[in-house]
């Protein structure tokens, strides 16, 4: 290996900027047992979509910061990451497997210590203070919310970033320690098994899955629907979030005047990007909203509400009943386990569900053991 970029508590820092170099990283770490693995993305925050910027990788001693965007291939690297012979530790996996297998990666053999935190009843699984609380250390978290789309990235950034990995191995094996004491080792594997079934699959109708302060109506989600496209079109185009093409309020006060000027909308409204005034912009967004305003009268689409998606709980004496019946099971476990673990095996969505239903649904094959088992000490009867 090349000399490091720097060095950190005694420990070499490599920044991997080629091709040729990150094939160095690849033979190195391809050859460890264990890897700390952590991502910096930004999603939608200061540049258009779900964009890897960065990833740290640590053995355990030395950490190699990968910078994605002048490699062409990291196809060797995700080679690493799918050989289910090397461990990779992670904390809080979840947006960071969905991002890699937005491009193409399945990490195979990992394990979460957030999810280890759960286990073993952390009121905050924040890796900053599980490093406090466990290791007695403590980080500096002020790049946090940085941008990493940022070149060249600062010394406190490239610093920040090795640091969230540099750590996680004695981290883990110190919380697995104590979680193998507890018995509930298997609660662990378990979890990290589905963590690796993560996969990215595109949103249906991602226009409906905008947060608006009230629900809409049959027309304005259709009206909603091309303005969406001409404003993803637009963001991408200006490699800017979508929200600061057209904000979500903006949209509102458009969807809920549809007779109105087009043009009075988009130079009396807050939060709507001024180059959305030019005019063939202002004339192409025009357009699109007469036309399907013509085409929605045309298909004779309601300007009323659709039936409601989350109808009201029934609320019974049986339902009751059936509710008060799980939630004894869930007062004992919470007593044994604690009541940030209790969620891991009995979590409100399946009380609910047996109390509309009658029917037991626990997915996990560690939780269902536990929480019948409880049950049947307890002389409930599910």
């Amino acid at each position: 290996m090349k000399e490091p970029a720097f060095t950190l508590e005694g420990r070499p820092v490599h920044v991997v900027e080629t091709s040729e170099a990150l094939q160095q990283a690849v033979s190195h770490l391809s050859q460890q047992p264990e890897l700390a693995l952590d991502l910096e993305f930004d999603q939608h925050h200061y540049t258009y979509g779900f964009t890897l910027c960065l990833i740290q990788i640590s053995d355990g001693h030395a950490c190699f910061i990968i910078d994605p965007f002048p490699i062409d291939n990291l196809q060797p690297l995700w080679d690493v990451l799918e050989n289910p012979g090397i461990t990779k530790i992670f904390h809080h996996a979840n947006n960071d497997l969905m991002l890699l297998s937005m491009l193409g990666c399945q990490v195979r053999s990992l394990v979460d210590t957030a999810v280890a935190a759960k286990i073993l009843n952390y009121a905050k699984a924040a890796l900053g203070t599980l490093l406090e609380e466990e290791l007695g250390l403590h980080l500096d978290k002020s790049q946090q919310m940085s941008n990493w789309n940022q070149r060249p990235l600062s010394r406190r950034q490239l610093e920040y970033a090795a640091q969230d990995v540099l750590y996680l191995h004695e981290l883990k094996n110190t919380m697995v320690s104590k979680i193998q004491e507890l018995g509930r080792l298997h609660w662990l594997q378990e979890e990290d098994q589905l963590l690796e079934t993560i996969t990215y699959t595109e949103q249906e109708d991602p226009h409906l899955k905008i947060k608006f302060p009230q629900r809409l109506t049959f027309l304005q989600q259709f009206v909603l629907k091309p303005i969406y496209d001409f404003r993803d079109q637009l963001a991408q185009k200006w490699n800017i979030p979508a929200g600061q093409v057209i904000n979500t309020n903006a949209l509102m006060q458009l969807l809920n005047d549809l007779e109105q000027s087009v043009n009075e909308w988009l130079h009396h409204t807050k939060g709507i990007n001024g180059r959305l005034q030019q005019e063939r912009y202002a004339e192409q967004l025009e357009r699109i909203v007469n036309g399907s305003l013509k085409e929605a009268k045309k298909r004779q689409i309601p300007n009323r509400l659709p039936p409601n998606p989350f109808p009201p709980r029934l609320k019974t004496p049986e339902t009751e009943a059936r509710r008060e019946q799980f939630c004894i099971v869930q007062r004992e476990l919470i007593e044994r386990y604690g009541a940030y673990a209790t969620p891991m095996l009995l979590d409100q969505s399946i009380i609910t569900h047996y109390s509309q239903t009658g029917e037991v649904v626990i997915p996990k094959k560690y939780a269902r053991e536990i929480v019948l088992a409880t049950a049947q000490e307890l002389q409930v009867t599910l």
